[in-house]
């Protein structure tokens, strides 16, 4: 990952980043209604990730195969080669990068094919933003999500502070695993910080998310000497970090390091779900989590007994 400079109030360089989307009229990711950019490109690979489309950065086709009518049109207007007509049926080849031109998506007759990923300016994004600002400023406001935010600091932050300097409630949602430098430059430009923490145990992290949690827990006890306003967001997942001891190992670490931290709001928990597995089958990747409802009451219970203030969120989380 590219190390951020430090955070910039007046821009010397106008910064680009990949966003996968924006979704509108959002209740669950901050106070009040919100919209929320999703930004792409993430170090990390949980299991049970319901953004796969959100992981790698650049463009890719989401490929609906029973819609396709083989009709070859794609092949015959992509440029990089991903669509093929071989023996009147439609292949798509995946080694060969997508460039995001969208002449596939723009000419399919069955609407079987979606690119998804776009470079846009910081500036671009705010403008496409504040287009729904009559419903965010009064109630609400912008959450920026991924992916990870922080694998690109100078367009989120500058993202922010376009809009901070609106009068708009910013969050950002983060899962820590970045450089201090990058989570330090989004996070002391927005009002709010949804940081997700998964797992106490580092072993266990690593075999289920690709990832130490060494560097994730490290980052928000640094962010947590602060003063941006913290709700720390677990990911209740079965057979992952709901079983009893799990959840209590989870719950010490955050309890030793939140005490008498008065940026630390709650802990959120967000129930697992399986709303993203479509997805997988669209980008040809297999979905490898294929469990049961999580056991939120083993969070609940220990909370208690740590006498950390938690609520369990209605957006379900993957």
């Amino acid at each position: 990952m590219r190390l951020s400079a430090e955070p910039l109030s007046v821009f010397s360089e106008p910064a680009s980043g990949w966003i996968t989307n924006i979704q509108r009229f959002s209740l669950h990711d901050g106070p009040g209604i919100r919209s929320v950019v999703f930004l792409k490109g993430c170090q990390m690979r949980c299991r049970w990730c319901a953004n796969p489309e959100g992981l790698n950065a650049g463009s890719e086709v989401l490929f609906h195969a029973g819609r396709c009518l083989h009709c070859g049109t794609c092949a015959q207007h992509c440029p990089e080669g991903v669509h093929r007509w071989v023996d009147n049926v439609h292949r798509l080849d995946r080694s060969r990068q997508c460039q995001g031109c969208r002449e596939c998506e723009a000419r399919c007759p069955a609407a079987a094919l979606t690119v998804t990923g776009e470079k846009l300016t910081a500036e671009a994004v705010f403008h496409r933003v504040m287009a729904d600002e009559t419903w965010f400023r009064q109630s609400g406001g912008v959450t920026l999500s991924g992916g990870e935010v922080c694998m690109q600091p100078e367009f989120a932050s500058q993202l922010i502070q376009l809009i901070g300097a609106e009068d708009i409630h910013t969050a950002m949602e983060t899962a820590g695993y970045a450089s201090w430098r990058a989570v330090q430059q989004v996070a002391s430009a927005c009002d709010l910080i949804l940081y997700d923490l998964k797992c106490a145990d580092d072993k266990q992290h690593q075999r289920y998310t690709g990832v130490s949690n060494k560097i994730i827990v490290r980052n928000l006890e640094r962010l947590l000497q602060g003063d941006r306003p913290i709700v720390i967001r677990i990911p209740v997942i079965p057979h992952f970090n709901d079983a009893p001891d799990q959840a209590d190992k989870l719950l010490m670490l955050i309890h030793s390091l939140t005490q008498h931290r008065p940026a630390f709001k709650y802990i959120e928990l967000l129930p697992y779900h399986r709303f993203g597995t479509g997805k997988y089958a669209l980008l040809n990747k297999a979905y490898e989590w294929n469990e049961s409802t999580a056991c939120v009451d083993n969070f609940l219970q220990r909370a208690h007994q740590y006498d950390l203030p938690v609520k369990v969120s209605g957006a379900l989380v993957g």
